[in-house]
């Protein structure tokens, strides 16, 4: 008998680029997502918390992505495929499956900054999007002052739309951010 593949398996399958490999957390991954998320370098620039301070917290992210094809979030481990190591995460947030929007969202350990990790992984999370989901838009919230983040989305096409004031709310002090978007259209031209 034929199984239908898990809605997981049609929009979050497991990525392979040149050198990495993309695929869902586990809690085998507990010990980096704590130390990966409490690093306060991989932190910096995160939207919505301040870096994490205990394994609890760890858990909580793990199970928070497990079974994407329920929800509107999604986050693949990146790894090397040459030792199998987790380098950092990436995925979708916010899926709008009726508008075909999400936005996306990513972040890498500080040891393989400047290697082209992150161009290669969302490379292949674009296409995904745009080939598996269907989406029309990609968005990118970045703050101002993530100067690699905003360089890697301009290098992938995507195009600033403005700046959206006190947009986010962190320890008693409000933050701009900048929208970025990846139209399928324009995506397909380059």
């Amino acid at each position: 008998m034929n199984e239908k593949p898990s809605n997981a398996e049609l929009f979050f399958p497991e990525l392979e680029t040149e050198r990495l490999q993309l695929r869902q957390l586990t809690m085998d991954d507990l010990d980096f997502v704590y130390r990966h998320f409490s690093d306060p370098r991989v932190a910096e620039f995160l939207l919505d918390e301040p870096p994490i301070s205990s394994i609890v917290q760890a858990r909580e992210i793990i199970e928070f992505y497990q079974h994407p094809e329920r929800k509107t979030w999604n986050r693949w481990g990146i790894s090397l495929k040459s030792s199998g190591q987790l380098v950092g995460t990436c995925g979708f947030h916010k899926w709008n499956k009726r508008d075909l929007h999400s936005e996306i969202g990513y972040d890498l350990h500080p040891d393989f900054w400047g290697q082209g990790f992150m161009t290669e992984a969302i490379r292949a999370v674009i296409r995904n999007g745009f080939e598996t989901m269907e989406l029309n838009r990609i968005a990118a919230i970045v703050y101002p002052q993530n100067q690699r983040s905003l360089q890697l989305l301009h290098k992938l096409g995507f195009q600033t739309e403005g700046l959206l004031r006190d947009y986010h709310h962190l320890n008693g002090n409000f933050y701009d951010h900048y929208i970025l978007s990846l139209i399928k259209r324009d995506w397909k031209a380059g």
